[in-house]
């Protein structure tokens, strides 16, 4: 699975699709990381041992979403926009996640849940899994290596998709 850095760089692009980057800076940052976050947060099921559970799912992106909507987190103007640009954030993580190898059961992760629960993975390895708990070199530097992959990958992404919203002409 991708370290939270690639989830956190996915979470902004994909929130950056509909939700326009503010020109201030520091506004552009708290939305920034509120987009990161909620592409890293579906690991917070590891703290409750259901890692690539329901939280993993559309489901739980739409949940997610919801709240950022109804509290109006500042990540767009337009609560639809907040609710959407939240949903991609979120979805974005399980995204990332099946195009990673897994090796650990469950296999693949929940998708589509509450629709389905079944677990899914597309057999890609685009990211590389990492080590949770890094204890010698070897698994230190694979996990470094990814971190490196997914900056390389998803960097540039997040740049384009940053540079170009921020051109877009305002509604």
């Amino acid at each position: 699975m991708p370290t939270p850095l690639g989830h956190a760089i996915a979470g902004a692009t994909a929130g950056w699709t509909v939700a326009r980057p503010p020109a201030a800076r520091r506004d552009l940052l708290v939305q920034a990381a509120l987009l990161g976050a909620l592409g890293a947060a579906a690991d917070l099921d590891l703290l409750i041992g259901r890692h690539s559970g329901e939280t993993h799912s559309i489901g739980a992106a739409a949940i997610a979403a919801t709240i950022a909507a109804l509290w109006r987190w500042p990540i767009a103007r337009e609560r639809w926009r907040i609710w959407l640009a939240a949903w991609l954030a979120w979805s974005s993580h399980p995204l990332l996640d099946a195009l990673s190898p897994d090796k650990s059961p469950p296999i693949g992760v929940m998708a589509l849940w509450p629709l389905s629960h079944a677990y899914m993975q597309t057999g890609l390895a685009i990211f590389e899994p990492i080590w949770r708990n890094p204890h010698v070199w070897r698994e230190i530097r694979h996990d470094l290596y990814a971190v490196v992959k997914e900056i390389v990958i998803l960097g540039p992404i997040c740049a384009a998709m940053l540079w170009w919203r921020r051109r877009a002409p305002r509604a």
